[in-house]
């Protein structure tokens, strides 16, 4: 008899009825059949839609990303002109006044190694110009939406310039409001042991 406080959930396809496979840490799940994602919430499979970025790999990489707005002793960080200024940037914003977007990386990787990669994909500013279904698998989603906004906390905070991070009534101070994250893939190429996104200049 089955445990009235656990219930089995199929991970069958709910558009093409192919079965998928789950990793021991994944929380989103592709189906091989037809592509789509699903992820389980409040017991049952549903539908969660991904964005993918155009450009050349051989890997996609799952990050979320999501506009954001810090608050401050400061001010008001709104668009990517203010946050740009905010973390010592001295790049010219392709649109500065839109909200900025930060990145945090949905795959396996350590804390440290993950807050690095998505502080230097945020730091970009990378104008998102998405492309159609693509032909490759995503890598296995193992942050959960859930997660995201403390990890987006500590990327941003990982921008700031030294002296920012080094002053107590700032950081007491600092707060992040996330929009709704978004699950996008993004191709990088592999090239022995290292991953490479050639156009944002980043490196896994």
């Amino acid at each position: 008899m089955a445990d009235a406080g656990f219930r089995i959930v199929p991970l069958v396809c709910g558009r093409c009825a192919a079965r998928m496979t789950a990793g021991k840490e994944q929380v989103a799940y592709q189906c091989s059949g037809c592509g789509s994602v699903w992820e389980l919430a409040g017991g049952l499979l549903v539908p969660r839609e991904v964005d993918h970025l155009s450009g050349s790999g051989d890997i996609l990489l799952p990050f979320w990303y999501a506009s954001f707005i810090i608050n401050s002793q400061e001010g008001v960080v709104d668009n990517t002109m203010i946050f740009m200024k905010m973390c010592g940037s001295v790049k010219t914003a392709a649109a500065p006044n839109e909200a900025p977007l930060v990145f945090v990386p949905a795959f396996l990787l350590p804390p440290p190694q993950s807050i690095r990669l998505g502080r230097n994909m945020t730091v970009r500013f990378p104008s998102l110009h998405l492309s159609p279904v693509r032909d490759l698998p995503v890598e296995p989603v193992t942050v959960a939406e859930a997660d995201v906004p403390a990890m987006a906390e500590l990327i941003l905070l990982s921008t700031l310039v030294e002296e920012k991070r080094n002053n107590p009534l700032f950081l007491v101070s600092f707060s992040v409001e996330l929009s709704s994250p978004r699950l996008v893939s993004i191709p990088f190429m592999r090239e022995g042991n290292r991953l490479l996104q050639p156009e944002m200049n980043l490196e896994v």
